[in-house]
């Protein structure tokens, strides 16, 4: 039986390096996106007035060695017009021997298309440095060489809100570049990206509570598409969210964030695993801080509920 799970274990985590070691490393999708929109769509920093910052570290599959690793430190801002924004990502990402620091910059502009809605369309685009120490895996084999480059891409993003509805398409990482490889010449290539659509809707319980269904969809070419389901319920007075969802196949999520003060945020998550390989895991924590900037200019009730 300890045969039979390590074997598996060494499968499911070798599948990701061995289709993606000439791509990139395998970017997770945060538990707590709703609070990081601008990660996986440049459109979502057109739908706030008040400037933002926002940083976020994720542990999954906590016990297993090489296990993935992400830290993202994101901020946005409006500028005068207060229909443009500017933003900056910055993404530590580490997946066994795989590890890429990369910074993204993106610029999102919203327009006004009903009495109460906002369409806002947004592109990104950035550099990062890619390192694969392959090596480390079998020092005599040939096969497993080192590699490196620095890589660009570019993504896009649209997003319609209102204050009861949003609805998001992203494709983060649409065109890659591969600029000064260790074993290949500069190339510019599509990438098998990811697709992402995201939807959520908001009401009143009753005077006290909130409730915030919410659904992802991410689809990469080749891969099972993902679909997570959520549902968070914001308390009023206690400035205080708590949150359950599924994550197809692969956990149960609980969450929750607090209002340390008008301004700063703090949340935490925890995966709980479904699937029989990953059950032999200390689950997935991910904790989150946010901060705002800025002074609201337009005025959503419930803005802070809002996302």
């Amino acid at each position: 039986m300890f045969v039979k799970k390590s074997i598996l274990l060494f499968l499911y985590l070798a599948l990701p390096v061995v289709v993606l070691a000439q791509l990139r490393v395998q970017r997770s999708i945060s538990t707590q996106y709703q609070f990081n929109g601008l990660a996986i769509n440049p459109a979502f920093s057109a739908s706030e007035n008040q400037g933002r910052v926002t940083a976020l570290s994720r542990h999954q599959w906590v016990g297993f060695d090489g296990a993935p690793q992400t830290q993202t430190l994101s901020g946005f801002v409006a500028l005068a017009n207060e229909k443009t924004s500017v933003g900056a990502t910055f993404v530590n990402d580490k997946l066994g021997v795989e590890s890429e620091q990369a910074l993204f910059l993106s610029l999102a502009q919203r327009v006004r298309v009903s009495e109460k809605g906002y369409f806002a369309a947004g592109f990104s685009g950035g550099i990062g440095y890619y390192l694969g120490n392959y090596g480390d895996i079998a020092v005599q084999d040939p096969v497993f060489v080192n590699q490196s480059s620095w890589r660009g891409s570019l993504g896009l993003g649209l997003y319609y809100f209102t204050e009861k509805f949003d609805i998001g398409l992203s494709t983060p990482y649409l065109v890659k570049f591969d600029v000064g490889a260790s074993n290949s010449t500069t190339s510019i290539k599509p990438l098998r990206s990811d697709y992402f659509l995201t939807s959520s809707y908001r009401f009143r319980l009753n005077d006290f509570i909130l409730l915030k269904p919410s659904t992802l969809l991410k689809y990469t070419p080749g891969v099972p598409m993902q679909i997570d389901a959520n549902v968070n319920a914001y308390f009023d007075q206690q400035g205080l969210w708590i949150g359950l969802g599924y994550r197809s196949n692969t956990a149960i999520m609980a969450m929750f964030q607090v209002k340390l003060t008008d301004r700063i945020q703090l949340g935490y998550s925890h995966d709980f695993a479904t699937n029989l390989v990953l059950k032999h895991q200390l689950g997935t924590h991910e904790v989150m801080l946010n901060y705002r900037f800025g002074t609201r200019k337009k005025a959503y009730n419930a803005a802070d509920f809002r996302f």
